[in-house]
């Protein structure tokens, strides 16, 4: 079963040596979604976000970057993606398709767990969870899918921590003993779980007229933007995931998406 289906993930923060800039770095980013209806604020949080982001835009205006023109370029929200190739996807810094779990979490910056899945069709899934990062202000789950080929079945369960059967039928197994031998695992698809609402119409602006639109059930549907190897899941009642994945294997995902469909039919 995708990783899509499975899980949600949240969180990811870049490095800024300078503690002032990197909260100022924050805040700036929140109110600049919220202006644009991307986030949605208490009502007594307003003025005083507002008042931090004319503050942060002077200050910002003053900072000297490596390109020596005073901007502050932010180059890994969830809209900037690349296809680089059929076989590999840019976003978050990330290469998916040819990144490593290793280099991921030199990115992401944040403790995560790794646990691997025994799925009813003898299949397996392998799954890293970074809970707390935080990427330009943004805060979310992140989970990365990673490449299973020549994985041994015993191996895995001599090495695992206690078993939890799902909902799913799949068995979960904790797999945190083995971190540093799996960090060489390539992913194959990354999952963005914000923790922040995000709004439609935002989304619409940002990534576009999505190519199909799946409805799973009365408050859940899926946006599909196979040419950008994407998938938007939008719930209305607030959770919202995006899972990004190389266009030569958007069809594994596009299939879980259509079982979700089927199984709300029935």
């Amino acid at each position: 079963m995708d990783v899509f289906i499975k899980r949600y993930m949240d969180v990811l923060e870049r490095p800024c040596k300078h503690k002032l800039l990197k909260r100022i770095r924050e805040v700036t980013l929140n109110s600049y979604l919220f202006i644009s209806g991307a986030i949605v604020f208490k009502p007594a949080t307003i003025l005083i976000v507002l008042v931090l982001f004319l503050s942060g835009y002077w200050f910002y205006s003053t900072i000297t970057t490596p390109q020596g023109d005073g901007k502050i370029r932010v180059t890994n929200l969830p809209w900037q993606i690349t296809v680089l190739n059929p076989q590999v996807l840019h976003v978050f810094d990330i290469n998916v398709g040819k990144d490593t779990l290793g280099q991921a979490d030199k990115i992401l910056l944040s403790e995560y767990e790794l646990a691997w899945f025994e799925n009813e069709d003898q299949s397996i899934n392998l799954e890293a969870y970074f809970l707390r990062v935080s990427l330009s202000g943004l805060r979310a789950r992140v989970v990365l899918e990673l490449d299973t080929e020549g994985l041994d079945i015993d191996y895995l369960k001599k090495n695992s921590g206690k078993p939890e059967i799902l909902k799913s039928r799949s068995i979960k197994y904790p797999l945190d003993d083995l971190l540093h031998v799996m960090s060489e695992r390539i992913i194959k698809s990354l999952t963005y779980i914000p923790k922040s609402s995000v709004d439609a119409e935002m989304l619409k602006r940002r990534f576009g007229q999505a190519k199909e639109v799946v409805k799973a059930d009365d408050n859940t549907e899926f946006w599909l933007y196979p040419e950008k190897g994407l998938v938007i899941m939008l719930n209305h009642r607030g959770k919202e995931a995006f899972q990004y994945i190389p266009t030569s294997d958007f069809h594994r995902l596009k299939k879980s998406v259509m079982a979700i469909h089927e199984i709300n039919k029935r």
